[in-house]
């Protein structure tokens, strides 16, 4: 018994985990589209699948081009100019003329950001709760 019990509990974290970070993409999708009934989101990560969505105003598309937002968690080079939200902190760097944010973990703690050049650039603004997160850069 004390066995299962040692199997369960990782488990069952790492599935709460899931569903917070589900939770938390959900919340910034939200934000970046206040004024939208629905969004269309382009996914490649996992924690954002059709059974996660299904209760939320986020439709899941198949492609790219449907999509008013891709969210990936891997380097693809899109071809269309849309923006997009990293789940990996490298992918900021990779994307840094359409990422207009990222949700990623660091040190074990969870961390946002907002690219004020990506948020002008798709004419994006941001609910009062989340200007904290905007990352402010003097121009070039």
């Amino acid at each position: 018994m004390k066995k299962l019990l040692l199997l369960l509990v990782p488990l069952l974290a790492f599935a709460s985990m899931q569903d917070i970070e589900r939770k938390i993409c959900t919340q910034l999708i939200s934000a970046i589209f206040q004024n939208k009934k629905t969004i269309k989101v382009y996914s490649l990560c996992p924690q954002l699948s059709q059974k996660n969505t299904k209760d939320s105003h986020i439709i899941l598309v198949n492609t790219p081009q449907q999509a008013d937002l891709i969210i990936t968690n891997k380097y693809v080079d899109f071809t269309v100019d849309k923006p997009i939200f990293v789940r990996k902190y490298y992918l900021l760097q990779k994307y840094k003329n359409r990422a207009v944010g990222g949700f990623y973990w660091q040190k074990g703690r969870p961390n946002i950001i907002f690219e004020e050049k990506s948020l002008k650039k798709f004419d994006i603004t941001l609910p009062e709760r989340f200007q904290q997160y905007i990352e402010y850069k003097e121009t070039e």
